[in-house]
């Protein structure tokens, strides 16, 4: 069961609607908490809502659906956490807005050699850990999944 294009919702928190599915977007609006509207349009970690006058987009996270009770989150149906016998997979979102930074995105010689800079030795590592008393510790690879079975992505 996935929160659909014409289901009733109700605002978690206050949220101000933006013009597009993105952080840095322009606002559209607000809603206040409790207040009902209805999806127009989901994007993943977003909804497009419709509240009287007002409409806009704000985080997933926002909204609860209006009927039912526990478990009816929208949060939770995206994650698949509803019901019995779900696999459960998580995702993020953070700091990408809808794949704006990755199109947008130049190459930073600067930073990769301030990183180059911060890298130590292996023999290095080494003696780090074991003067905070770590251990190696083989951990052997996972097996891939058989042909055919569900969930084979990494």
């Amino acid at each position: 069961m996935t929160a659909s294009a014409g289901e009733m919702v109700r605002l978690r928190t206050n949220a101000s609607l933006l013009s597009r599915p993105a952080a840095g977007a322009q606002s559209t609006g607000s809603v206040r908490s409790g207040a009902s509207a209805e999806i127009v349009e989901r994007k993943g970690f977003w909804v497009q809502l419709r509240s009287g006058r007002v409409t806009g987009w704000t985080k997933l996270t926002s909204v609860v659906l209006a009927q039912g009770g526990a478990g009816r989150d929208v949060a939770a149906l995206a994650s698949g956490r509803t019901g019995r016998g779900n696999v459960v997979s998580s995702s993020g979102g953070r700091g990408l807005d809808n794949g704006d930074d990755l199109t947008s995105a130049t190459p930073n010689p600067a930073a990769v050699a301030d990183l180059s800079r911060l890298a130590v030795s292996a023999d290095a590592a080494g003696q780090f850990a074991n003067a905070g008393g770590l251990r190696p510790r083989n951990i052997p690879y996972t097996k891939p999944p058989a042909s055919g079975s569900r969930g084979g992505q990494p």
